[in-house]
C-alpha cells in the first residue's frame, strides 16, 4: 500500500453484502478510470486498523469513500456533483494521467 497521505485513495470493501454499496463502488471506480484519475483502492475488509482510521477521519462508516492527500473528501454523491457541475476536471487535474473523454451528451 502507498503513502496514506498522498494522492487519491478510495475506501472500498471486497465483502460487499449490500447491493447499493457494490453498485456505488463500481460507479465511483468506473468514473475515476474513465476520467483517467490515478488512485489507490483500499479494501476496508482486509485492513481493519486502516479502515477504522479512515472512518474516524470521515465520521462515516460506509463505502465507498474518497480521500485526497489523506483528508476525507466525500462519497460518490459528492464526486457525481462535481461531474454534474463541470468542476471535476479542475478539482482533480493534478491526478489525471491524460486527456479525458469529452461529455458528448446534448443539453
Amino acid at each position: 500500500m502507498g503513502d496514506a497521505n498522498a494522492g487519491i485513495q478510495i475506501l472500498v470493501t471486497a465483502m460487499g453484502s449490500n447491493a447499493l454499496q457494490v453498485a456505488e463502488t463500481r460507479k465511483l471506480v468506473d468514473l475515476l478510470l474513465n476520467k483517467k484519475v490515478t488512485f489507490e483502492q483500499i479494501d476496508g475488509s482486509s485492513d481493519a486498523d486502516l479502515r477504522n482510521k479512515m472512518w474516524e477521519k470521515s465520521g462515516k462508516r460506509s463505502y465507498p469513500q474518497i480521500f485526497l492527500n489523506g483528508e476525507f473528501w466525500g462519497d460518490l454523491d459528492m464526486i457525481q456533483s462535481l461531474v454534474d457541475n463541470n468542476e471535476f476536471d479542475k478539482t482533480f487535474a493534478a491526478y489525471m494521467t491524460g486527456p479525458t473523454p469529452r461529455n458528448t451528451q446534448q443539453e
